[in-house]
């Protein structure tokens, strides 16, 4: 998962996170992180497959912003809750609704959008 300058956040699967990172960050891959560059890696995980990971990728997608940066063990700023409450009345539930673009592994063509 990484954190884009807007203070986005983009999940996703990759087989070298490092290097996925950097490629991001020169602009390279989905057009959603080459607009938000700098990104930060601000958590990985190792997965024992590709369909494993791909699962994992499934799952974070459909939390929420608050979950995902608990997962990451980032500290929630309260401009970030207020907003996470418009959304939710918005969309008249409690449940996210929000899905972040994957990272894009080699050889995959996964799509998503941003948040």
């Amino acid at each position: 998962m990484v954190r884009c300058a807007d203070d986005s956040l983009y999940v996703g699967i990759a087989s070298d996170v490092k290097e996925r990172v950097k490629r991001h960050n020169w602009g390279v891959g989905p057009e959603f992180t080459a607009k938000r560059r700098p990104v930060e890696l601000i958590w990985s995980e190792r997965c024992e497959s590709l369909p494993a990971a791909r699962r994992r990728e499934k799952e974070i997608k459909g939390w929420s912003r608050a979950k995902k940066l608990s997962l990451a063990n980032v500290k929630i700023q309260e401009g970030d809750r207020r907003l996470a409450l418009r959304r939710e009345a918005a969309e008249g539930s409690t449940k996210p609704g929000d899905v972040e673009q994957p990272f894009e592994s080699a050889g995959a063509d996964s799509q998503g959008k941003g948040e």
